[in-house]
């Protein structure tokens, strides 16, 4: 993968106070231009905060620009009323600047949480490589405590500590007083904490950490995906309702009647049942990520989504016959054929992928793709497709010729084409 040479500095005055205060109409492009906006902006509002934050912006550029193959600083502006018109017009002014600069990723200049709305925006088109708060400094002592607290609740064993546990212990106290089941209280907490501290044994607390972060930047009105991952969080939600039922069946069974059959089919049943809606969540996950890498063209991450897709299916098919087995429905040996069954499917589903691998072809999707030379400088961007000549025609950037390329000569990797 070529490194990060090209870096967009960008700062956002989402309710567009540069326009309405200063007349300055965005996307406001390079360090001069900055600079004199903020300079304009600072004569007619000395106390706007989105001044401190163009001359942060302007700074970090300068430090960017020492260690940077290239870099580039804009502000984008959004519409007087913050919000979707805001969000829409940002949305435009980014796409015009990218056509011009086709950055690597993002160094975000903020000065609050209003412009942090933009950020899935931004993921929506390349990484964020780095984020900058812009605090105005306040009274020593004042200053002196706010840093303090904020450099400890960076820490995320700390913040889980004291956000996450109180948070999960006072939504559910909440939830069981509303539906007059506050004898489940502690027997509720103490599962989601012994559940808690084994992920953390594992080490998959981090894993399942970073899956909740990327499906939450998914969202984003601006794609079409947003729809499916509105169906997730809704499948999760209607697999809770169903299991709790069977659940508390088997529980309150349990305590006047001790361990029976009775009680091993409720609970597996329930089990069953989260087990269903969580792997057709896990798939509508899968394809919203599909959607989201052909808007993108990232269509070779389309294989391993197909993938995923397929063995979440395959393991729900294993673990049902498990289940079976427990409630005594099928003996032991039709689970071990089905295990077996879902192994040699999951070969040959893998073996027949492979042909569709966009990776190893030279296809349309590769047009507008940036092109990196053998040091990863960028030299431009893929024009058009030669498939009878097997090459793709590169258009070069600034005064950089346009030149082709044969297959033998480049390889495809995570959205980018690399010079060999």
């Amino acid at each position: 993968m070529a490194e990060l040479n090209n870096i967009l500095i960008v700062c956002v005055d989402r309710d567009n106070d540069l326009g309405i205060k200063a007349g300055i109409i965005g996307p406001i492009l390079g360090r001069k231009a900055n600079l004199n906006a903020a300079a304009k902006l600072a004569i007619k509002d000395p106390t706007d905060s989105d001044v401190n934050s163009i001359f942060a912006a302007v700074k970090k550029f300068d430090e960017v620009k020492k260690k940077s193959a290239a870099a580039e600083i804009v502000t984008l502006t959004g519409h007087g009323k913050t919000g979707f018109e805001s969000d829409k017009k940002i949305n435009e002014q980014l796409d015009k600047v990218l056509e011009n600069f086709p950055a690597d990723g993002f160094v975000l200049v903020t000065d609050g949480a209003e412009d942090d709305q933009v950020i899935p925006i931004l993921q929506s088109r390349l990484p964020i490589i780095s984020k900058e708060i812009l605090i105005i400094k306040q009274a020593k002592q004042v200053e002196s405590t706010y840093y303090t607290i904020k450099a400890a609740l960076k820490d995320p064993a700390l913040a889980r500590i004291f956000f996450l546990i109180p948070g999960i212990i006072i939504l559910f106290g909440a939830i069981l007083y509303a539906i007059g089941r506050q004898e489940l209280f502690f027997i509720i907490i103490a599962g989601i904490v012994g559940i808690y501290a084994v992920l953390r044994g594992l080490g998959l607390e981090e894993k399942i950490e970073k899956f909740v972060v990327s499906f939450v930047r998914s969202f984003s009105l601006q794609r079409t995906s947003v729809f499916a991952y509105v169906v997730v969080l809704l499948l999760f939600v209607f697999g809770g309702i169903t299991a709790y039922p069977k659940f508390t069946a088997a529980l309150f069974e349990y305590y006047s009647l001790g361990v029976t059959d009775s009680v091993v089919n409720n609970a597996a049943n329930g089990l069953g049942g989260l087990m269903e809606f969580g792997a057709l969540a896990i798939i509508v996950f899968l394809l919203g990520r599909a959607i989201d890498a052909i808007h993108l063209k990232k269509a070779f991450y389309l294989r391993t989504y197909f993938l995923s897709g397929v063995y979440v299916l395959l393991i729900l098919f294993v673990l049902e016959a498990g289940k079976h087995v427990i409630i005594q429905t099928i003996d032991l040996y039709w689970f071990i054929l089905s295990a077996f069954a879902s192994f040699v499917v999951a070969l040959i589903v893998t073996w027949a992928s492979g042909l569709f691998e966009v990776r190893d072809k030279i296809t349309k999707l590769m047009i507008g793709l940036p092109v990196y030379n053998k040091d990863g400088k960028w030299v431009g961007k893929v024009g058009d497709i030669e498939k009878v000549k097997n090459s793709i025609a590169i258009k070069g950037f600034g005064s950089k010729k346009d030149f082709q390329l044969k297959k033998k000569e480049f390889i495809f990797r995570e959205g980018k084409i690399q010079i060999v």
